[in-house]
C-alpha cells in the first residue's frame, strides 16, 4: 500500500535538494535506469555517474544563461498509481537572478516506494522546458 505520508515528505526532500544543493543531492532521489521525458525527446540515464553529469549540465545552463538557479518548489501533489507507485506533480518556480521576472511551471516524477526505499523512476518536463524556450529560446545553446 501506498505510504501517502512517506511520498509528499519525499517531494518535499526532492524540493529542499534543489533549493539547497546541487546535482548530487538532486540524483539522490533518482533510481537507474532514470528516464526523462521533454517535449518527445526521451533521455536515459543508466547509473548515478550518467545522472550526476546530465543534472549537472542542466543546472550549469541555468547559471551561463544568467537565470541562476534559485528554484523553489511551490506546491506538490501525489497521486497513487499502485500499492508502489504514484505520480507527483511538483510545481517550481524560478527566481531570476538577472531581473527578469519569475515564473513557474508542473513537472511530474513516478515515485516508486518500496519498505525500504523510494526514488523516482523518470519525470515529464515538458512544462518546464516550454516555459523556458518561449522565454530564452537559446536556452540550450548557452
Amino acid at each position: 500500500m501506498m505510504d501517502l505520508e512517506r511520498a509528499a515528505a519525499f517531494c518535499r526532500s526532492y524540493g529542499e535538494a534543489m533549493a539547497t544543493g546541487g546535482a548530487g543531492r538532486l540524483v539522490d532521489h533518482y533510481g537507474f535506469p532514470y528516464v526523462s521525458f521533454t517535449l518527445g525527446h526521451v533521455s536515459r540515464m543508466e547509473d548515478r555517474a550518467d545522472a550526476d553529469a546530465a543534472v549537472q549540465a542542466h543546472l550549469d545552463r541555468f547559471e551561463r544563461s544568467g537565470l541562476g538557479v534559485d528554484i523553489r518548489m511551490a506546491e506538490h501533489r501525489v497521486e497513487p498509481v499502485s500499492g508502489g507507485s504514484a505520480l507527483c506533480h511538483i510545481r517550481w518556480e524560478i527566481h531570476p537572478q538577472n531581473g527578469a521576472p519569475g515564473w513557474s511551471w508542473d513537472n511530474v516524477y513516478g515515485l516508486r516506494q518500496t519498505p525500504d526505499a523510494q526514488y523516482f523512476e523518470f519525470n515529464v518536463s515538458d512544462n518546464e522546458f516550454g516555459e523556458l524556450l518561449g522565454r530564452y529560446p537559446d536556452f540550450m545553446s548557452v
